[in-house]
């Protein structure tokens, strides 16, 4: 069947085929320099390497450098502002291409092996050639691997790919300003998560009390008793009531909370002979999830059932208590450190075993003020599951529209 010419979504006046080309017609790649580490120096000229390309950005975590002079030496290798860049090695990760422009930090940087730059040849916008050459080289990547390994990226294979582009510079434009747009969008909607992400960790550093002492920095006004400490067996109490096959089964995610197992995504296998011994979960019940070493306590919002190895628990007097001020304890900086003294030896798919958790020492408010902080990082937690649903929303767009607007 022979491949459509044109895309499906087109800007108002422009009906021509786009034209076949290959990669080498309009691009160079350029692979990075293989600096010596004896090179290095404290400041300079910082390094864009490989494992600092990331989809749609250039890492600034841990830049390494190299002298002044080096820019002029090795002219071949800078990169400026918004030079499209690439990882050459394992170029594809969690399903996207490791392809960025470099920001206005990384201008006149140098680049390192592994890494490659894409020259432009002919003069064709260069949003247009972004987008573009993520789309076209994600592709060959998965050629090239058909079944096997991820490859480092063959430049030389990679200038014979052939691809479609619009014959006029105007439709490319066109084209390039309107990702431009969405991309910054994205971006500006990813700082505002971040931000908010920030804030609230932030928050908890201060609004618990840090270790041996008895209240927090910051409290709400009004508020100004010690907080009791008492071990956790004194607060909670075990649950482990099971018999009910008919429920549907749960699974504790440390990113989602308590979910359906069945929209995991994983084909997990049980035996529904066993469910009779699964442990029954409802609404504001806490579980220990396997992974509870790194702090996966979860409040339940759902009744269902789930393995045993899980460890489900209560408040003993649920009046005395605010779910949501424990369950944004539970996920404290301060908290998750405190599991060390009850978790050695512990290892990635065992629980924290109940008696294990009783023994923990935990400084406790009085109900007011565990109502106004469970309050306070609920709106938290709200604004930040509402700014996650729209920037999903907005990749998800983009994912359509480029499947609409290109070939």
């Amino acid at each position: 069947m022979n491949k459509s010419k044109t895309p499906s979504l087109r800007f108002e006046g422009f009906s021509d085929d786009w034209e076949q080309r290959k990669l080498e017609d309009m691009y160079n790649i350029v692979s990075g320099f293989a600096f010596k580490l004896s090179d290095y120096s404290d400041s300079g000229v910082p390094i864009v390497n490989g494992e600092s390309i990331n989809h749609g950005e250039v890492s600034s975590n841990n830049w390494n450098y190299l002298p002044e002079n080096f820019r002029m030496e090795y002219n071949n290798y800078l990169l400026k502002k918004n030079d499209i860049v690439l990882g050459l090695n394992r170029p594809i990760t969690n399903g996207n291409l490791k392809i960025a422009q470099i920001p206005s930090a990384l201008d006149k940087s140098l680049l390192y092996q592994r890494a490659g730059k894409v020259e432009i040849i002919k003069d064709t916008d260069v949003n247009f050639s972004y987008q573009l050459l993520n789309r076209e080289i994600h592709d060959f990547v998965i050629k090239e691997a058909q079944g096997s390994d991820q490859p480092f990226i063959s430049t030389t294979k990679l200038k014979k790919w052939n691809y479609l582009i619009p014959k006029t510079d105007e439709e490319q434009t066109k084209i390039g300003n309107f990702f431009k747009q969405l991309d910054d969008t994205i971006t500006l909607q990813e700082r505002e998560l971040n931000l908010l992400k920030e804030q609230k960790k932030g928050f908890l550093q201060k609004m618990f009390p840090k270790d041996n002492e008895k209240v927090p920095e910051l409290r709400f006004e009004g508020f100004n008793d010690a907080w009791e400490q008492r071990k956790a067996k004194n607060i909670f109490e075990h649950l482990s009531e099971k018999g009910r096959p008919d429920l549907p089964v749960l699974s504790v995610t440390q990113d989602r909370g308590v979910v359906y197992r069945k929209e995991v995504g994983i084909d997990i296998k049980y035996d529904d002979s066993t469910l009779m011994n699964y442990k029954v979960i409802n609404p504001g019940d806490f579980i220990i999830s396997l992974r509870s070493f790194q702090g996966g306590f979860e409040l339940s919002n759902k009744l269902g059932i789930t393995s045993p190895a899980y460890t489900v628990f209560i408040p003993k007097e649920s009046g005395l208590h605010d779910n949501q001020y424990w369950r944004t304890k539970f996920k404290t900086f301060q908290f998750i450190e405190s599991l060390k003294t009850v978790t050695f030896g512990i290892r990635d798919g065992k629980s924290i075993s109940f008696s294990e958790f009783g023994d923990l020492k935990i400084f406790v408010p009085y109900l007011n003020e565990q109502a106004q902080i469970g309050k306070f990082f609920k709106k938290f937690d709200d604004a930040i599951t509402l700014q996650e649903q729209q920037l999903e929303k907005l990749k998800e767009m983009k994912k359509g529209f480029l499947q609409k607007m290109f070939i």
